[in-house]
C-alpha cells in the first residue's frame, strides 16, 4: 500500500517535472521567435539605414530584411549603430526613425536631455545659430551667437528624469548682446516635460535681466509625430517687463524629417503687445478757446503672420 502511494507520487512529480521542462521550452521558443520578430534600425557608418528583421547574426556579418530594400547583408564593422524601435518610432504599421531634435521646439527648451556625446547645430535664417553638446545623460552646455558675434550666450541645462514619461530640467543662459557691451544678460529657468520625445508638452517658467531691468518669462510648448516625415508644433511665450508692459509671441509650427539627423521648423507667429490707443475725445471750441487734446488708452495689438525658418542638424 505503501509502495503504491510513492509510486503514485513520484509519477506526479515527474509528470509535473515534464510539463515544467515543456513549459520553458515553449517560452524559449516563444522567446526566440519574438526577438526574430524583433524590428531593429540599423544606421551603418557611411550614413546608410537600414529598418526591418535581423534574420541572421553569426558575429561577422548582419543579415536583414529591410522594409524597402528587401535581404540586405551588412558587415558588422560597419555598423554604426543598431537600435530596437520602440512604440516611439511606430504609427500605424509605419516605422520611423526618432525625432534628432526632441530637447527643443523653436526657442524654448524642453525637459528631455541630450545623451553623452549628442548634439546639434540650429540655425534661424542662416544668421543666428545655437549649438548643444551632451556632456553627461544628464547635462549639456552649448553656445548662441551670430555671424556678427551678436548675441553671444553660454547655455546650460540640466535634466532629472522622473519617469519614462516626464522630465524636469533647470538650465540658463549668460553673455552679451554684443562683444564691446559692458553690461550681461542672463535667464534662468526651470522646465517640466510630459510624453515622450515624439509627442509632448513642455511648460518653462524664468527671470531674465540686463542693466539692472528684470523680466519674467512664461513659455508653452508642445509637439505631436504625425508620420514619418512630419510633426505638427506650437509655442507660446508671455513676458513681463518689470518696469513695462506684458508681450506675447507665438504660434503653431510644422517640423519636417530628412533622415535620421536634419530637421526643419516652418512656422507662422505671432507677435503683441499693448500700444497707446487714440480715443478720438479731443476737441477744440473755438469761442472759448479751449482746447483739450485726445486721450489715450493702451490696448493689445497683435502682428501676425510672421514667418520663421529653422533648421536645425544632429552631430
Amino acid at each position: 500500500m505503501k509502495n503504491n502511494k510513492f509510486k503514485r507520487a513520484l509519477k506526479t512529480i515527474l509528470v509535473s517535472m515534464m510539463l515544467l521542462c515543456l513549459s520553458a521550452d515553449a517560452k524559449a521558443q516563444t522567446d526566440t521567435f519574438q526577438k526574430n520578430d524583433t524590428i531593429y534600425l540599423i544606421t551603418t557608418n557611411d550614413g546608410g539605414e537600414f529598418i526591418g528583421k535581423i534574420i541572421s547574426d553569426d558575429g561577422r556579418e548582419v543579415v536583414i530584411m529591410d522594409k524597402n530594400k528587401g535581404k540586405v547583408i551588412l558587415p558588422k564593422y560597419a555598423i554604426k549603430s543598431l537600435d530596437i524601435a520602440t512604440k516611439n518610432n511606430v504609427i500605424g504599421n509605419n516605422i520611423f526613425h526618432s525625432n534628432p531634435h526632441p530637447s527643443r521646439y523653436l526657442f524654448s527648451p524642453s525637459a528631455i536631455a541630450l545623451k553623452k556625446g549628442e548634439g546639434y547645430m540650429n540655425w534661424f535664417y542662416f544668421l543666428i545659430f545655437q549649438m548643444q553638446y551632451g556632456i553627461t545623460d544628464n547635462f549639456s552646455a552649448g553656445i548662441t551667437t551670430s555671424w556678427l558675434l551678436a548675441p553671444t550666450m553660454l547655455n546650460l541645462k540640466y535634466t532629472i528624469p522622473v519617469d519614462d514619461n516626464f522630465n524636469v530640467a533647470v538650465g540658463g543662459q549668460v553673455g552679451k548682446l554684443y562683444i564691446t557691451d559692458d553690461n550681461v544678460v542672463s535667464l534662468g529657468f526651470a522646465s517640466g516635460t510630459y510624453g515622450t520625445s515624439e509627442s509632448n508638452v513642455s511648460l518653462n517658467v524664468g527671470y531674465g535681466s540686463y542693466e539692472r531691468d528684470g523680466i519674467s518669462i512664461a513659455t508653452l510648448s508642445g509637439v505631436h509625430r504625425i508620420g514619418e516625415h512630419a510633426s505638427v508644433m506650437g509655442e507660446f511665450w508671455y513676458c513681463q517687463p518689470n518696469s513695462g508692459d506684458p508681450f506675447f509671441m507665438g504660434g503653431p509650427a510644422l517640423r519636417l524629417y530628412s533622415g535620421r539627423k536634419a530637421t526643419f521648423d516652418i512656422a507662422l507667429l505671432a507677435l503683441g503687445f499693448k500700444e497707446d490707443v487714440s480715443n478720438d475725445d479731443g476737441y477744440y471750441n473755438p469761442s472759448t478757446g479751449v482746447f483739450r487734446p485726445n486721450t489715450y488708452t493702451k490696448k493689445w495689438k497683435a502682428y501676425y503672420p510672421l514667418p520663421l525658418l529653422s533648421i536645425s542638424y544632429k552631430i
